[in-house]
């Protein structure tokens, strides 16, 4: 074993502090010894979860799903948004960078005529420009009771290219 990712187990940050007692104790010694580089937490976004694990002191990796770059958009997909907006997400992401010194993982899910069109990732491109991030591009694997379709191929690499475009990492 030699990387853990916090996710699929229901959102890790409303168990906060078990998640970072499960951390402490994947990196321990006497565990299973893995490097905290080696140990990534994915979140929808919980800002007062983020500011407080920028205080924790881990090196830790952190990824976000966000798939959408405005409100109307990302609160259709995650509701977590109503609660959390765009901008108290970016907020908080920037206080984690500032604490950390540490790279953000966005994740973007692209579904088809929905979020990967140039104009959607010009969109993402001016809210990310500058930050210390990377976007993890995902075409969608399409699953039964959900309509929507996954990128096609020329329109995913569209989308990577727009994000290089804004100086942004980003990765299919």
């Amino acid at each position: 074993l030699s990387n853990v990712v916090m996710m699929g187990m229901g959102e890790p940050f409303h168990n906060y502090d078990n998640v970072i007692e499960a951390v402490r104790r994947l990196m321990d010694e006497d565990g299973l010894g893995i490097g905290q580089r080696h140990i990534t937490i994915s979140t929808v976004g919980l800002v007062p979860a983020i500011r407080r694990f920028a205080d924790e002191g881990l090196q830790v990796r952190l990824a976000i799903s966000l798939h959408a770059a405005t409100n109307e958009e990302r609160s259709a997909l995650l509701p977590v948004n109503r609660r959390y907006p765009i901008e108290e997400l970016i907020d908080a992401v920037a206080y984690y960078i500032e604490q950390t010194n540490r790279r953000v993982t966005f994740e973007w899910t692209l579904i088809a005529h929905q979020n990967d069109s140039p104009e959607v990732a010009h969109r993402l491109g001016r809210l990310l420009r500058g930050m210390l991030v990377h976007v993890n591009v995902i075409p969608l694997n399409p699953t039964a009771g959900y309509d929507g379709a996954p990128s096609d191929p020329d329109r995913v690499q569209r989308f990577v290219d727009v994000l290089g475009s804004y100086g942004l990492s980003a990765t299919i």
